[in-house]
């Protein structure tokens, strides 16, 4: 009977308290609004999101071309200038796709990545949801279209990319590190071993002196790297002495779609190249900011706030990312809506006022989901290469509209103060508060 007894209560939890008839009239009308959005949009939406699953062509084309014998970096699929960049370990992770065809790929990362959504929409909605006394399900419902709709993340589905395992990497391990799990620190470790990027969230380890999970997540990225060299020696040595270095590899640094710092410079500088000087200070400055507010953040308990600042680094500061890659927005958009139906902010700029604070983190947050649904970016210009640039001063801020906001959120993104999740079932609120 204790066990129905748990099973009944955790049940009870995630459906909620029961609604009076004028909360059941007010979600009817906000799951209708979302609805209604959601079928609007995706009708204006300027770029269409669905994208052949391009980059999982590439994928299972390099790996089947790979495993045929020929040299991994020298794949080209159909003649589009397009091949792998990863790490190789990450190649032998993906050679499983080597044994499926094109259709039965593409529905088992559709899957996937549909299925990481709702997990990490989960992570950062339910605790909102308890807090303001609403049914985790329903909030969950709710949140997930959005999301879906949201450029970084239909993009990354639309393409076949790995940006959502990425990010569940990340998450799984501040889950294990809230649980005091030895192995925290893996996850990102693999996520280093897949795409680069993620190094930064070690150095946000180091910095809040989780030196244990600093030291776990390195390891696992030079263990993976150290299996890779043992499989293929020379294409380990071909990556890290050659192709990592050759960006244009990826495509052009100011294509539109390169909405991180390089992105943005080497577009003001066109048609000359890119000053890297000034890159390079922009990315020490993002970097202090960025991680010293990550570190506060971690300090105040919001663990959430603290990894997504962390994310926007990552984005800002490697020479290449995609809108595909710009998933810690998805975040940021969580906490503003937290903070927007009150959730109590710590050192912010606007001192005791939180009713402002709480407007302007709703009108933030409905400006930038607003235009990641509709994808405001492409009404400045297409993704190709050799595009032409918008003249003025607006066109020119409409082409760097997604840094724009990572830059105002890594300087603005509120940091909550610790609050309770009440009435949640010991494990469920371990799993997934993010304060």
């Amino acid at each position: 009977m204790r066990g129905g007894g748990q099973v009944g209560r955790a049940v009870r939890e995630l459906l909620g308290p029961p609604a009076r008839p004028r909360d059941t009239v007010v979600r009817l009308a906000l799951a209708a609004t979302v609805g209604l959005a959601v079928w609007v949009v995706s009708h204006q939406v300027p770029y269409p999101s669905y994208k052949d699953w391009f980059d999982l062509r590439v994928y299972q084309g390099a790996v089947t071309w790979w495993l045929d014998g020929q040299p991994l970096y020298a794949f080209d699929l159909d003649g589009t200038g397009y091949g792998f960049t990863y790490p190789p370990f990450a190649a032998l992770l993906m050679t499983p796709l080597a044994a499926l065809t094109y259709a039965q790929a593409a529905a088992v990362y559709t899957t996937v990545n549909v299925a990481l959504v709702v997990l990490l929409t989960a992570w950062f909605v339910v605790p909102l949801a308890r807090r303001r006394g609403w049914a985790p399900w329903f909030a969950v419902a709710l949140a997930v279209p959005v999301v879906l709709l949201m450029e970084p993340v239909r993009e990354t589905i639309g393409f076949g990319q790995v940006n959502l395992l990425l990010g569940g990497l990340v998450a799984a391990d501040v889950l294990a590190l809230r649980r005091g799990w030895r192995w925290a620190g893996v996850g990102t470790g693999l996520a280093i071993a897949v795409k680069l990027t993620p190094a930064v969230f070690v150095l946000y380890l180091a910095l809040t002196r989780q030196w244990r999970a600093a030291g776990v997540a390195a390891g696992t990225a030079v263990l993976t790297a150290l299996l890779a060299f043992l499989v293929s020696p020379q294409l380990s040595v071909q990556f890290w002495g050659t192709t990592l270095w050759e960006t244009g590899r990826v495509g052009e640094l100011d294509q539109i779609s390169n909405q991180s710092l390089m992105g943005a410079v080497a577009r003001l500088a066109h048609p000359a190249d890119p000053g890297r000087l000034l890159w390079a200070v922009l990315v020490l400055v993002v970097g202090v900011v960025g991680m010293r507010r990550a570190v506060r953040a971690h300090h105040a308990g919001d663990l959430l706030t603290a990894v997504t600042l962390v994310g926007l680094v990552s984005c800002l500061v490697s020479p290449v990312s995609w809108t595909h890659h710009l998933y810690w927005l998805v975040p940021a958009v969580a906490v503003l809506v937290d903070v927007a139906a009150g959730a109590p902010v710590v050192g912010s700029p606007l001192g005791g006022r939180p009713r402002v604070v709480a407007r302007l983190a709703g009108a933030t947050a409905a400006v930038v989901t607003a235009s990641l649904c509709v994808g405001t970016l492409w009404y400045y210009g297409d993704p190709g290469k050799d595009q032409p640039h918008q003249p003025g001063l607006l066109g020119g801020l409409g082409e760097e509209t997604y840094v724009l906001f990572m830059l105002v959120l890594l300087v603005c993104l509120p940091v909550r103060a610790a609050v309770r999740t009440p009435a949640a079932p010991p494990a469920s609120a371990d799993v997934l508060a993010v304060h």
